[in-house]
């Protein structure tokens, strides 16, 4: 894809959520994934602080959204399957919470409640939802918790006898990251990293289903730059937007 094709993506999408709304704030109120195409779109275009805003939007946004459906699905019996819980959502709001700079410890800490609730592992298809397993790691992660290992541990098991070739080459890259950012060894944060890079080009980049910023930028390994660089990791991988890296 082109830069001027992304441009043109980007300034439709962002134009079309902007009409007739007075700001970003406004404009993305239940439709932070549209939101999310443009921050993310905008950071691929190298406009930072136009994507910034944006992101700093979203991570305000994306906790009311996931609430919101949290509240609709489990608040009262029968609760939904694990799988149509607002895991990626709230995962989504510590993505643009990282990449905007922001204190992630407040979102981070919601999320590790709703994620952990004693009737979550009693869910239908629990096991296949591997959403939740890194929704507990990374918000521990963040928080400094000791239960990081623990759901690390059970996110590799689920992933391992549940989990598609898509999910084991996302989360087996994940769970690298995550444990080289507990030991404070920064060349194997790089590899996780670099095999995040991988997961975007072999299962992201080339899907039909996948829009234009989602096959332009590696944002899973975008964030996970974020996070080490919040630790204050001077990291050697740098490139935020190419499918090829």
């Amino acid at each position: 894809m082109t830069k001027s094709t992304l441009q043109s993506v980007v300034d439709a999408e962002r134009a079309e959520l902007l009409e007739g709304k007075d700001g970003i704030e406004k404009a993305i109120i239940t439709r932070p994934h549209r939101g999310q195409t443009v921050a993310i779109g905008l950071l691929a275009l190298d406009e930072v602080d136009a994507a910034n805003d944006w992101l700093q939007a979203l991570t305000e946004e994306w906790p009311v959204y996931a609430n919101s459906k949290w509240n609709s699905k489990y608040e009262s019996e029968p609760r939904s399957p694990a799988s149509l819980g607002p895991w990626g959502d709230y995962i989504d709001g510590l993505f643009a919470a990282l990449l905007a700079r922001q204190t992630v410890d407040e979102i981070a800490a919601t999320v590790y409640e709703r994620a952990t609730e004693p009737f979550v592992d009693r869910l239908e298809k629990r096991e296949f939802a591997h959403r939740i397993d890194f929704a507990r790691a990374l918000s521990s992660l963040i928080l400094g918790n000791v239960t990081v290992e623990t759901h690390l541990d059970t996110l590799e098991q689920n992933v391992a006898k549940h989990g598609s070739d898509w999910y084991q080459a996302r989360y087996v890259a994940y769970t690298r990251c995550i444990r080289a950012i507990l030991a404070g060894h920064s060349s194997e944060a790089e590899a996780g990293i670099e095999a995040l890079f991988e997961f975007h080009r072999d299962h992201v980049a080339s899907a039909r289903d996948a829009d234009p910023v989602q096959k332009a930028v590696a944002l899973d390994a975008t964030v996970m730059l974020a996070l080490a660089r919040r630790e204050g990791w001077p990291l050697l991988s740098t490139t935020n937007a190419s499918p090829t890296h």
